[in-house]
């Protein structure tokens, strides 16, 4: 491996493995404030309908809380270790057929949420100033909610530069440059050098699954629709229930929900564990006042299924409402099994058009300059 060329290439053979690679967090007891981290693979070469039974997923390792892994790489040494030797050849014997053979295995996917994503990538994560593992769009410092927002236009803001993003061509990360950068965070002579270099390309280092040829960075790495619709909007939902939110600075006081509509708002939603079937999906919990033990599923359904009923008429503004619809019907449309060029391109515009209209929904939020 490495500068090594060797006489085949990628599945130039029918018996080689795809590989996808997943881990994330889960609290082992009732209250999540300890977590930890099992990684494990799935095979790709098995139908769709049996790659994710449990009985065909390879548990690779469980990393041990209380708290997330400080250094990935360790953890994953050693199974690198093996998908390098997986990706040279073992020698393995086919029963149907009789004879041995080159039995190759590539790891081609590493997806989750995107907390874990940004860990095995050592990227600062979804708070940093570059925080997107995909293009190089620049957050600004929020001095209300303590963290960066990433505008397309930043010219809404008084206290930003000029600068205009456009979604249908925003500047990626391309492979070669983006270990180019990790290289030099890495290598950095000195401790505030490399504090600079972090921040500035938001990369804390080497990541060790680049030594595998197979994968691309960032277009190896996949986030799942579910955690996209639940964790990540849920907090900017419940938010719209706290009369004194502080994820944006809103001089409209017609954005929140009146704190009476998102108690009863949370009130029903625990009310319909009554009436559907625990096997379809957990049971949800009162958001108003249980937050803490809320699931990226339960956000999930809660958020496709659940608000576009409940939420409804309780907005002061009907205009937020039908943003949060438009919002839902992409979804949805993502959590489908099959999806056409057609339906590619309904979701790719229709992403655009709704970060567009939120953007114009936000009445000069107050920002510092960084």
């Amino acid at each position: 491996m490495g500068n090594e060329r060797l006489p085949f290439w990628f599945f130039s053979d029918p018996q080689n493995i795809a590989l996808g690679l997943s881990t994330n967090g889960f609290g082992p007891f009732k209250h999540c404030t300890k977590t930890a981290w099992p990684i494990i693979l799935f095979n790709y070469n098995l139908p769709p309908e049996e790659r994710f039974q449990k009985d065909n997923i390879i548990s690779v390792c469980i990393i041990p809380g209380p708290k997330k892994p400080g250094d990935c790489n360790s953890f994953l040494w050693p199974l690198v270790q093996e998908l390098l030797q997986l990706a040279i050849g073992i020698t393995a014997f086919d029963t149907l057929s009789k004879i041995s053979f080159h039995l190759r295995a590539y790891l081609f996917f590493v997806f989750r949420d995107i907390p874990a994503v940004a860990m095995t990538m050592r990227m600062k994560g979804h708070n940093a100033k570059l925080p997107c593992r995909m293009c190089e769009i620049q957050g600004i410092w929020n001095d209300i909610s303590k963290t960066h927002y990433v505008p397309l236009n930043w010219n809404i803001f008084p206290s930003a530069s000029s600068c205009q993003y456009d979604p249908s061509a925003l500047p990626l990360h391309i492979h070669e440059m983006f270990i180019q950068q990790a290289k030099a965070v890495q290598n950095a002579p000195t401790a505030a050098a490399l504090d600079w270099l972090a921040t500035k390309y938001g990369i804390k280092g080497i990541l060790l699954l680049s030594s595998l040829t197979s994968l691309s960075f960032p277009a190896s790495t996949l986030t799942t629709s579910c955690i996209l619709s639940g964790p990540t909007l849920f907090p900017t939902s419940s938010s719209c229930g706290q009369e004194n939110s502080k994820i944006l600075s809103i001089k409209s006081e017609d954005y929140p929900l009146l704190k009476s509509a998102w108690e009863a708002v949370g009130a029903a939603t625990a009310a319909v564990g009554d009436t559907v079937p625990a096997s379809f999906r957990a049971r949800p919990s009162n958001l108003a006042s249980d937050g803490s033990h809320v699931t990226a599923e339960m956000c999930s359904i809660w958020t496709m299924f659940f608000a576009p009923t409940l939420l409804c008429h309780q907005f002061q503004k009907p205009r937020f409402y039908k943003h949060f619809l438009c919002l839902v019907c992409l979804l949805k449309l993502c959590m489908e099994f099959e999806l056409t060029q057609e339906q590619i391109d309904e979701l790719e515009e229709g992403f655009k058009s709704w970060v567009k209209d939120y953007e114009q929904y936000v009445e000069s939020p107050v920002f510092s300059s960084y």
